[in-house]
């Protein structure tokens, strides 16, 4: 093996694991050493080479390098280190010598490390995503189908085929192609949802405690993610879950209710007023401004037609709850009524 070459490949970080961990083993055994100081002298000793080559030997120039690549890349801004010129002195090539030695273990230690980082390290994920106002269809690598909802997103490894798992924020329905040889997975804030082939809906908006897991054909595991709690259901059966109270319920569910978000059909069931607020922003991106005194506590029920507007909406529930409403552009401002 050309030992210049792989060198110069471990300097750029071109080498693998096994081949860095060859030169490395290479590197500081009694062949290395002899080989390296013998090039070292050969190339101080003789006129004729360029910079270049007696630089890849001259073991001073070659510290000066990796400290500047070193400080560079953790401090993109810091202009990097001017190179260090061959000297005649034997003692100071020794010196460099040994720092050099120590500073390759270094670098090789961190090369080593890089390359063994955890898969959640090193990953390279696919993103979707929706902004508020906004739904979505995406059909992931494997052929699974994921209705996003507004202002929600979803990610995956770009191996997703044999690695099929998802993180998701926010709403989304899950058609999932079945492959029994790789199981699919889904995680939602503290649960992870696991299914072969099947098809569910997760609500899991980061600006709710409510996390809600619901199944419509086939079967699924939901666990927690520390491991504490899981449960297997079975069609109309789904999870809930509130941050903070650690509770993990599983009940019957209205399946047809929680999927109506797919339609574009809005439908509240004893919903509490401040989730109908956050809905709403959601659905029509927008931001509500609330004045006055009103009962946090109000649960809301209705079910709206497709698309409704959000004038109507405002106007059923401010017959219902007792508030004038004005609508600006993206803003919207809710004036509760004094009670009387």
């Amino acid at each position: 093996m050309d030992r210049e070459k792989q060198l110069q490949a471990f300097y750029k970080g071109e080498l693998s694991k096994e081949e860095a961990e060859e030169f490395l083993h290479w590197y500081h055994s009694k062949e290395g050493e002899d080989y390296l100081s013998s090039k070292l002298q050969e190339n101080w000793e003789e006129k004729g080479p360029s910079v270049g080559d007696r630089d890849l030997w001259d073991k001073e120039a070659l510290f000066g390098k990796i400290i500047s690549k070193n400080e560079g890349r953790n401090n993109p801004q810091q202009p990097k280190l001017k190179q260090f010129q061959p000297r005649r002195n034997w003692g100071m090539g020794i010196a460099a010598s040994l720092a050099i030695i120590f500073t390759i273990s270094i670098l090789g230690y961190q090369y080593l490390s890089d390359k063994q980082k955890s898969p959640k390290e090193t990953l390279a994920w696919v993103s979707k995503s929706n902004p508020a106002g906004q739904k979505s269809k995406v059909i992931l690598p494997d052929g699974t189908t994921v209705y996003l909802n507004a202002e929600s997103s979803i990610r995956y490894p770009k191996d997703f085929k044999t690695n099929r798992k998802v993180e998701l924020k926010g709403e989304a329905f899950f058609e999932v192609f079945s492959d029994k040889q790789h199981p699919f997975s889904v995680k939602s804030k503290d649960l992870s949802t696991t299914a072969l082939g099947t098809a569910f809906n997760i609500s899991a908006y980061e600006d709710s405690d409510l996390t809600e897991i619901a199944l419509t054909h086939g079967k699924v595991q939901v666990e927690e993610i520390s491991g504490s709690r899981r449960a297997e259901l079975i069609p109309g059966e789904g999870i809930i879950s509130h941050e903070g109270k650690q509770d993990f319920i599983k009940e019957n569910i209205d399946v047809e209710a929680v999927l109506l978000w797919k339609d574009g059909i809005l439908h509240f069931d004893d919903t509490a007023f401040e989730e109908v607020v956050r809905t709403l922003e959601r659905w029509y991106n927008v931001r509500i401004h609330i004045e006055g005194d009103h009962d946090k506590g109000f649960l809301c029920s209705g079910t709206f037609d497709k698309n409704e507007y959000l004038s109507n909406v405002l106007n059923i529930l401010g017959h219902s709850i007792g508030f004038d409403y004005q609508i600006n552009k993206q803003q919207v401002n809710l004036k509760f009524n004094p009670q009387k």
